[in-house]
Formats: C-alpha cells, sequence, structure tokens
C-alpha cells in the first residue's frame, strides 16, 4: 500500500516542482525583456500628450485635410494593431487617428494611474486637440468601446458620429466582487505581478489568450502576434497591465457610459458592427444596447468574433466606410 502511494505523492511534488519552476522563469523572463523606453522606441509618426501628467500615445495616418477619425483600440490591442484597416481609410481619403489607451501600447506604464472610463474620456479629448481636431468621427473597439461612448456622452459636440464594435461595456454584467479570491489576488501587487507574468505577459500564453477571443483561429498569426507584443518590451508594462486588470475585473466602473439613463439621450449619431460569433461579447449585448439606442443601426459581420477587423479584414472595411457613408438618421419628431 505504502508502495502505491509513493507515487502520487512523487507525481505531485514534481508537478509542484514544475509550476515553481515555470512561474521563476516566467517572471526572470518578463523582468529581463521589460527593458525598452517608450520615447525611444514608440513609431515615428505618433506623438506624445501630456494629459494631467500621463503620457498618452497616439498616431496620425493619411492626408493631414482628410475627414478625421479616431480609432479606439480594444484589450492587448494598440494603435499599430489596425493592420489592413488603416491603409484601407488612408486610400479612402480619411485622416486616421488611432490612439494607445493607458496601460497599452507605448503609452503610461505606471500602475498607479486612473483607468477609468472618465479619465480615458479626457484623454481621447486631449489627442484630438494636441492633432488640432475639432469633431471626429469615433470607432471604439471592446474595451474600447467604453471610453469612446464616455466621450460621446461627455462631449457630443466632438464626436461626429459613434462607432462601437463588439464593445465591452458591462451593461448587464453584475457587479465586479472586491472580496472574491480572484480580485484579493489582483489586488495585491507582488501576487497578480507574478500571475501576469506567467499568464498574459508570457509570449508562450500569448497567441493561445488571442485565439481565444476570435472565431476565426487562422487570423491570429505569428507576424500579427509580433506586432501585438511590441509595446510588451516597455519597462513596467506588465505590472500596468496587471493595475488595469484589476480595475477592468475588479472595480465598479464609473462614468456615464454605466447608467442606461445617460445613454437613452446620447446626441450623436451612432452604430454598432457586431461579430456574428462573438462569443466575449455576444450579439445578445448588441441587441440590449440597441433597446437603449433605438436609432443605432447594427451591421453584423458574419462568421467572425470578437475582433472582425482581423479576422475579415476586407468585410469589416467595407462595412465600415458603408456605415461612415450613410446619413445619420435624423431624431423624429413626437407622435401627436
Amino acid at each position: 500500500m505504502r508502495r502505491l502511494l509513493r507515487w502520487p505523492v512523487r507525481i505531485a511534488v514534481t508537478l509542484l516542482a514544475l509550476a515553481i519552476v515555470y512561474v521563476a522563469a516566467s517572471v526572470a523572463w518578463v523582468s529581463r525583456h521589460e527593458s525598452a523606453v517608450a520615447a525611444a522606441t514608440a513609431p515615428a509618426q505618433g506623438r506624445f500628450t501630456d494629459v494631467g501628467g500621463v503620457q498618452v500615445f497616439s498616431q496620425d495616418f493619411g492626408p493631414a485635410n482628410g475627414v478625421p477619425i479616431l480609432l479606439v483600440h480594444g484589450t492587448a490591442a494598440w494603435s499599430g494593431t489596425w493592420f489592413e484597416l488603416v491603409p484601407v481609410l488612408e486610400n479612402a481619403g480619411w485622416r486616421v487617428i488611432a490612439v494607445d489607451l493607458p496601460p497599452f501600447g507605448y503609452s503610461d506604464k505606471r500602475a498607479g494611474i486612473d483607468f477609468s472610463r472618465p479619465a480615458q474620456a479626457r484623454r481621447l479629448l486631449a489627442v484630438l486637440d494636441a492633432w488640432k481636431v475639432d469633431r471626429a468621427f469615433v470607432v471604439g473597439h471592446s474595451f474600447g468601446g467604453g471610453p469612446a461612448l464616455e466621450f460621446a456622452l461627455s462631449d457630443p459636440g466632438r464626436v461626429r458620429e459613434l462607432v462601437l464594435v463588439d464593445a465591452a461595456l458591462g451593461l448587464q454584467a453584475p457587479p465586479p466582487d472586491p472580496a472574491s479570491a480572484t480580485c484579493r489576488i489582483f489586488g495585491t501587487p507582488a501576487l497578480r505581478d507574478i500571475v501576469m507574468a506567467s499568464t498574459a505577459g508570457n509570449p508562450l500564453w500569448s497567441t493561445k489568450l488571442l485565439k481565444g477571443f476570435v472565431a476565426r483561429k487562422e487570423a491570429v498569426t505569428p507576424e500579427r502576434m509580433v506586432q501585438y507584443r511590441r509595446p510588451a518590451a516597455l519597462r513596467g508594462a506588465n505590472a500596468a497591465l496587471g493595475a488595469w486588470a484589476n480595475h477592468f475585473a475588479c472595480q465598479r466602473e464609473s462614468g456615464l457610459s454605466t447608467q442606461p439613463d445617460a445613454i437613452r439621450k446620447l446626441d450623436v449619431p451612432t452604430s454598432l458592427i457586431w461579430g456574428a460569433e462573438d462569443s466575449i461579447t455576444p450579439l445578445e449585448q448588441a441587441r440590449h444596447l440597441q433597446t437603449l439606442l433605438p436609432n443605432a443601426k447594427l451591421h453584423v459581420v458574419d462568421g467572425v468574433g470578437h475582433i472582425p477587423h482581423i479576422e475579415d479584414p476586407a468585410t469589416f472595411a467595407r462595412t465600415l466606410l458603408d456605415v461612415l457613408a450613410t446619413p445619420p438618421v435624423p431624431d423624429l419628431p413626437p407622435s401627436r
């Protein structure tokens, strides 16, 4: 009997040892590779804007006299991961401004900054001011949909039209539980840094994690992963990502974009573009948003999941250009 018990114990000890080695190696890898400085390595056509002491990076593409469109990325993405979309918009004559919302891309990597939607919306406003843009079309994808909607609600005069793409607004989600085991871990900087280094910060996991967001797995190519991970080499990237994850998953979001009554009063033409196979923010969430914004037309992209602009770039670009070319639906007078 003792001999029979030895094998499970040995296996358990071996697995524990391997786990410890893996975690230690992940933390060491992240520590060693986070050496780049944003100011020295950011794309040359971009600029940094100081917004209340927070450095926000953005890029400007296309003709200077083109109609401006502001692209607001989703989770783990940045201004360089719109891939084929930016050239299509440029060729169509648009002036494209793509922003990195902290802590993503080349923007501020400090863990203690404000990640709330109102703070991010103020950064969008400051970016437009820095590029001397009075009004812009605004496209917000996934997590970026919250700040984009917040911006449209707080500064409607600066937004010509709002396009929400598979927006992660959490309007029907239960409130976060800060007392949960996960949130206790993420609320402890030392522990969450280890968790992030062993998962999202580890290149062995990056591809698998991104594939979990898409329906067309072949869209997650090695070339795209290289581009997604470029800012991961910046100093403080892992700790900043962990701090943002703690805010996103464990803190109650604030702002007008969390209030259904405020959303109903949105005075900006709005369109929705959604992947039919989205399992992160399912199509039902788009339909619920339509109940708050009955004038917002929903455009469904078949066969794609949460990131339609990399899963089917041509169809997404065509859909977006069609949306931008369609005159907004006018407000109807009240019936008598």
